[in-house]
């Protein structure tokens, strides 16, 4: 059985040796948001709030090929130049009522074929009935989606999940070059990734009958959920805007999280002090592990620094917590999976007849003497009588 530091030393080997080629391709994938609507509609505002940087500062220079601003109306060089936008993003200013450049120009936009999004802007400036009104909007079968982007943590909760869902193909390029994307998107990475080795540690830890001491990770298992995580770890980084080629040089995140030391946390966590494992508590670790070594990682990738004792408890608390019915739902959806055993169709049971043996002939008596005679006998063997003759028969036999 492998122990806890067998976790993150196989974690730091499969980092350092991952094939990355096909996430660099996703995390460089070029896009271009555009965004349209008339002049103090907020485009410039909304382009900061994705962008990470305060309102009223300049784009960097990076970011002004991924975030265009168009003025209503819009020119024919306009147009053309939309025609290769990957999304369109109109804004509607909340403050005002008349929205014929709006209407128009998204008649026009919707010929181009491009994916578009249509927002309410400065939601916050209009009264109560007017915002519940505007919130409830739709424009030609779209939902008109309620913003206010002088408030990042709205454009976080509303505009950025629109985006992934029209663009989930984007979704680690977005991360690395707009900041208001990676928190999402790394929780997306980081949940998805949770759930395939929960699920794998299910279907391996359905053979599992005994209960087992120490840890239920057998090095295949070990090997297996390494592989994964690594591979969370290296998108996370690039999500964080880590170089591409970070994963070849991990001492400074290797000293900051002791990997085998949060898994060990958690594992106290996930069954208390007497480790009796079962393949709940299996699902569970997998489960748990997962996340809190993301966790850990995401937060070195922000800050630079590992996390503190408290908040490395606090957070083995918390992913415990979590894995617990995540497990329970799990686990039973795995053995509802397993095959049921086919049991033949009981066959109808049948009487046995014994074969009918043949008749014994009669035994014959003597009309003579009355003494009964075998039945193959021709004379009786008591006064030699023929038998099978009748008294009629002799008579006749006689006046013959």
């Amino acid at each position: 059985m492998a122990d806890w530091d067998a976790i993150g030393e196989g974690l730091w080997k499969a980092l350092g040796g991952l094939d990355a080629e096909a996430a660099q391709a996703e995390a460089e994938k070029e896009f271009r948001l555009a965004l349209i609507g008339a002049a103090g509609s907020g485009k410039t505002t909304l382009a900061a709030a994705l962008a990470g940087i305060p309102a009223g500062e300049p784009l960097p220079a990076e970011l002004e090929a991924c975030l265009s601003e168009y003025r209503l109306p819009l020119s024919v060089a306009d147009i053309a130049d939309l025609e290769s936008a990957t999304l369109l993003i109109l804004l509607l200013d909340a403050t005002k009522g008349d929205y014929a450049q709006e209407v128009a120009a998204a008649e026009y936009l919707s010929y181009l074929g491009r994916p578009m999004l249509v927002c309410y802007n400065k939601m916050d400036q209009v009264p109560v009935e007017t915002r519940t009104i505007r919130g409830q909007a739709r424009w030609r079968g779209v939902e008109i989606m309620p913003l206010t982007a002088t408030q990042p943590d709205t454009v976080k909760e509303l505009l950025v999940p629109a985006v992934l869902e029209v663009l989930p193909e984007y979704a680690l390029s977005l991360a690395r070059h707009l900041p208001l994307f990676r928190s999402t998107v790394a929780d997306r990475l980081i949940e998805r990734t949770a759930l395939v080795n929960a699920t794998y540690a299910a279907a391996a830890g359905l053979a599992e009958s005994v209960p087992l001491l120490r840890m239920p990770l057998h090095p295949e298992d070990i090997e297996m959920l390494n592989a994964n995580q690594a591979l969370l770890a290296y998108r996370l980084g690039l999500a964080y805007g880590l170089p591409l080629d970070w994963h070849h040089d991990v001492q400074s995140l290797r000293s900051a999280v002791d990997i085998g030391r949060l898994w060990r946390q958690i594992g106290l966590q996930v069954v208390g002090l007497v480790p009796l494992w079962r393949l709940e508590s299996k699902v569970r670790l997998a489960y748990g592990g997962t996340i809190g070594t993301a966790r850990a990682l995401q937060a070195w990738y922000t800050t630079g620094e590992a996390l503190s004792s408290a908040a490395t408890r606090e957070l083995c608390h918390e992913v415990a917590r979590q894995s617990r019915q995540i497990s329970r739902d799990m686990v039973a959806r795995a053995r509802e999976a397993l095959p049921t055993p086919r049991i033949p169709a009981a066959r109808p049971k049948r009487k046995m007849r014994l074969p009918r043996l043949p008749k014994r002939p009669p035994k014959r008596s003597c009309a003579a003497c009355g003494r009964v005679n075998p039945a193959d006998a021709v004379f009786c063997a008591y006064c030699g009588k023929e038998l099978g003759v009748e008294q009629g028969q002799e008579e006749t036999q006689g006046e013959q």
